[in-house]
């Protein structure tokens, strides 16, 4: 008896929150972008309209750059839990971040609450085409053959670009120094314009710029090749790479936001992922749907956090 009225209590403590997720959403959800206006926000804005769809409630994308988009997370974190306001952030922001600054006010991996990793893109490699390396082993040669000599575009410090470049710099023992950037279209610019011929960019960035001949690819870093580029190898193929790079793209709320919204959430981001003319736009940009539950998407965030304080401390990578 005592365990029967025990568990009728909580299921009726339960009800109002049961409730309150059977009529959520009421109003416009709005997801910060914590970038500028023309990156990975697009990703965001293909969802956006299916999202909507499923929601039966506008999806309003708000760009909040700076910081490396520790403003955005922290507006994020500081919103109401209600599933009103959430984060489509990157794997800079989300993981990396905490390893490369040394104040960091928030570990959003521990702070904020994981709905899925929606997105990924891997890395390229690209040269400008008249530069002499017309595969990645030619670079490998010349850059150590010429030390200092040869400098690549780095469209951030801290990113992954960044801790990937230098891993491989340190294993390889490539003099090859860097040329700072603040965003990825003014490296790019630089690259095809022949001042900077060497570039480490994502696929879902650079795809474009290669179609039409400015770029030169050389090999990916994911573990496959990628289907918008089934004749440039991949890192590991080549032997040059340890272990594959992927840029990924993910959704997180405030850290109380209750569980049954998280779900309905992460079952609608899902779902979108699975329409064919998003997944083919994905495609298009040269990036891939990745399906996740909350709980994968943490377990595969604090792996990735580990995996990147790893690098940047070997490589003593630190941005004030």
């Amino acid at each position: 008896m005592w365990l029967m009225r025990r568990s009728m209590f909580g299921l009726l403590a339960a009800l109002p929150a049961m409730a309150e997720a059977r009529s959520w959403p009421d109003r416009a959800i709005r997801c910060i972008v914590p970038s500028a206006t023309g990156g990975y926000d697009t990703y965001a804005r293909l969802m956006a309209p299916r999202l909507a769809e499923l929601l039966g409630q506008p999806v309003v994308i708000d760009n909040r750059p700076g910081a490396n988009g520790t403003i955005g997370m922290q507006e994020v974190q500081r919103s109401a839990p209600d599933g009103y306001t959430i984060l489509f952030g990157h794997i800079g922001a989300i993981t990396i971040n905490t390893s490369i600054y040394r104040n960091m006010p928030l570990d959003p991996v521990k702070d904020l609450a994981p709905i899925a990793v929606a997105v990924t893109s891997p890395l390229v490699w690209v040269v400008n085409p008249a530069a002499p390396f017309q595969t990645m082993q030619m670079l490998v040669e010349r850059t150590r053959a010429e030390p200092g000599t040869w400098r690549y575009a780095l469209p951030s410090s801290g990113s992954i670009n960044h801790l990937a470049i230098e891993d491989f710099k340190r294993r390889h023992g490539l003099d090859l120094p860097a040329v700072p950037y603040r965003g990825t279209p003014q490296a790019q610019m630089d690259v095809i314009a022949g001042q900077v011929p060497i570039m480490l960019d994502s696929l879902g960035a650079g795809y474009g710029h290669i179609a039409s001949g400015r770029f030169r690819a050389l090999a990916v870093t994911s573990r496959e090749r990628s289907d918008r580029l089934p004749a440039v190898p991949t890192m590991l193929e080549l032997g040059l790479d340890r272990r594959e790079y992927v840029a990924w793209y993910a959704f997180m709320a405030p850290k109380a936001t209750p569980p049954e919204v998280i779900q309905r959430l992460n079952q609608a981001i899902n779902e979108t992922l699975s329409e064919p003319a998003v997944v083919g736009r994905l495609r298009e940009l040269g990036a891939s749907p990745r399906h996740t539950t909350p709980a994968e998407a943490l377990v595969f965030m604090q792996s990735e956090q580990r995996t990147y304080d790893v690098l940047a401390r070997a490589g003593k990578i630190e941005v004030e």
